[in-house]
């Protein structure tokens, strides 16, 4: 004979602890934090980004295998992305003046900055699969054998 109400209190116990858990509470914030990475709540919740390999800002094509990437280490990714371009003299990522329009733009008035782009872009990707063990820079390779950059303006 089972003792139903016994299960039944298990099961409660259960569903709460693990979504105590699931919230970033006590031990699975600690879990994350022992893995030695910088982000927190977002990685315990699941939270998931479609991530284009190959930006479109910077030509890449807007149908492309895209890599699912939590939240936090996508907002990490694109921050170390746009420092490195800032830091090479590019033009800033996103809103005013920092669109794909923008990008295609400046690319048509300097078409040899493209291929320089595209090399801060693949060490960007390869350093930051290497430190946080993501897999971006496989997307990004297919995203580049798969086609040639963008050089004109999207049309409105």
């Amino acid at each position: 004979m089972f003792d139903w109400d016994g299960v039944a209190g298990d099961l409660t116990d259960i569903t709460t602890g693990a979504l105590d858990f699931m919230a970033g509470g006590g031990l699975a914030g600690q879990v994350v934090k022992g893995l030695g990475y910088k982000f927190g709540p977002d990685v315990v919740r699941g939270i998931i980004e479609g991530h284009h390999g190959w930006p479109k800002f910077m030509g890449g094509p807007s149908k492309q295998e895209l890599a699912d990437l939590y939240n936090s280490i996508h907002t990490m990714y694109h921050d170390e992305l746009a420092a490195a371009l800032k830091h090479a003299g590019f033009p800033r990522i996103g809103g005013r003046g920092g669109g794909t329009k923008d990008w295609a733009r400046f690319f048509e008035e300097n078409p040899a900055k493209q291929d320089e782009a595209l090399e801060i872009l693949r060490r960007v990707t390869r350093d930051f699969d290497k430190r946080n063990n993501t897999k971006i820079s496989g997307y990004l390779d297919g995203a580049l054998m798969k086609g040639k950059p963008s050089t004109s303006p999207p049309p409105d």
